[in-house]
């Protein structure tokens, strides 16, 4: 997502010097094999250089837990303005407001765009245009800090919205988190199944339909970024998995032929269910 935030402003001739920071000498000839900043330096360069005031604006483009750990490297002395991609809200902002007890240039978000394929050889130049981006204040963020980083990302070409940092965590867990866990149970648990798993080691191409590879295809995003999205929204997920698990019971219930059960059951709730995913995807 770094990358592609790169391209993306360097795509928009916004006239800045973009710089990379990267963890491992790969990503670095990665990064300048492909062109995707002006200069890519490494992490422990960066860290030893103390230059972060030579830059107006930094973005942490990392899983959520180094999100935090970087946060509390950042210099008292910065003057410049700060914001992350993290997917979970509550660690980071917590970790905000314990590092700044005055006022500050850090105001957090999440452009809702990305895809299961992680390192920069999959990077988009287009992949935040017309893309919804959440922004979440830290207390004691200025109000520069939020007038620059909105406008920023307007520039890039997303929409934005304010949201709490609790209630973000409650809503991705439903619209997101929860979601990726499914997905990664789906693939799990069909291939598991003895005749699937006979089967799809015998055939000579996938056994699966359009839908499956729809349904199954963010079981395979970067296991150390969930990983730390898991860890850091737990008590969000837990709830959401509990209503879905009364759901699936629900359902299952309808399927027993003990039970007397309208033979148009299923025609309805699949109707439901169009009419939901027309409302959250906004199809209307």
């Amino acid at each position: 997502m770094g990358a592609s935030l790169s391209l993306a402003i360097r795509n928009k001739k916004l006239g800045c010097r973009i710089v990379g920071v990267v963890r491992s000498q790969k990503s670095k000839q990665e990064g300048l094999a492909q062109k995707v900043a002006d200069e890519v330096l490494l992490e422990e360069d960066f860290l030893k250089s103390n230059t972060w005031n030579d830059y107006d604006l930094i973005v942490f483009s990392l899983p959520v837990d180094l999100t935090c750990e970087k946060i509390e490297m950042i210099p008292e002395d910065y003057k410049g303005y700060i914001t992350d991609l993290g997917s979970t809200k509550q660690s980071i902002i917590q970790t905000v407001e314990s590092k700044f007890k005055m006022g500050h240039n850090y105001y957090s978000s999440h452009p809702m765009a990305g895809s299961e394929q992680s390192g920069m050889s999959y990077a988009k130049v287009d992949l935040y245009e017309n893309r919804l981006c959440i922004l979440t204040k830290p207390k004691g963020a200025s109000k520069n800090a939020i007038d620059k980083i909105t406008k920023f990302w307007q520039m890039i070409g997303s929409v934005t919205i304010q949201m709490d940092a609790k209630e973000h965590d409650e809503v991705l867990s439903y619209l997101s988190h929860t979601p990726h866990i499914l997905s990664s149970i789906l693939v799990n648990w069909a291939y598991h199944n003895p005749k699937v798993k006979f089967y799809t080691d015998k055939s000579p191409i996938p056994l699966t339909g359009g839908g499956f590879r729809d349904m199954s295809r963010i079981a395979g995003s970067n296991p150390d970024m969930w990983n730390a999205i898991i860890n850091t929204n737990k008590e969000s997920i837990h709830g959401s998995l509990l209503e879905f698990r009364k759901e699936i019971d629900q359902l299952i219930l309808s399927l027993e032929t003990s039970k007397d059960v309208d033979n148009e059951f299923w025609k309805n709730y699949f109707l439901e269910s169009k009419k939901s995913r027309n409302q959250l995807l906004k199809l209307n």
